[in-house]
């Protein structure tokens, strides 16, 4: 079975790539332990090396891969991509679960409980680590 998690939508990336050097603005769909799903306004042709980069909360975070699928979708291309080897994936696995904490404790501000980045990933921790966890083991 397949497991995968839903990235959060308020941290919107950036893809690039030879043929796009600037990036262009994506919808990450999900990530898994193998590789990532997005939406992007355009093809990418398969085999083409791509940089995934979140500027909004790590700008010095690239992670790189190759694209294995894309499918023309409603609004653009559902592109998949392959992370190069097992670094990249730990690399994804650890922002992934940054942008998740960060997403959560943004939830709780909107719903007036303030807690600062350390208390938020502790309790995100305790409630979501072992599920978390789960969806990136092989």
């Amino acid at each position: 079975m397949r497991h995968f998690i839903r990235h959060p939508s308020d941290f919107p990336i950036l893809i690039s790539s030879e043929e796009s050097s600037n990036g262009d603005q994506a919808s990450l769909c999900n990530i898994s332990q193998g590789g990532f799903a997005c939406r992007l306004p355009r093809a990418f042709s398969l085999g083409t090396a791509v940089t995934l980069y979140i500027p909004s909360l790590q700008p010095d975070y690239r992670v790189s891969g190759r694209v294995t699928r894309c499918i023309p979708c409603a609004r653009g291309f559902r592109v998949g991509i392959q992370f190069n080897d097992k670094a990249e994936s730990f690399k994804s696995r650890m922002v992934e679960q940054v942008c998740l904490i960060e997403h959560y404790r943004r939830e709780l501000d909107r719903e007036g409980r303030v807690l600062d980045s350390e208390a938020a990933a502790q309790e995100w921790i305790a409630r979501f680590g072992s599920q978390f966890a789960k969806s990136f083991s092989g």
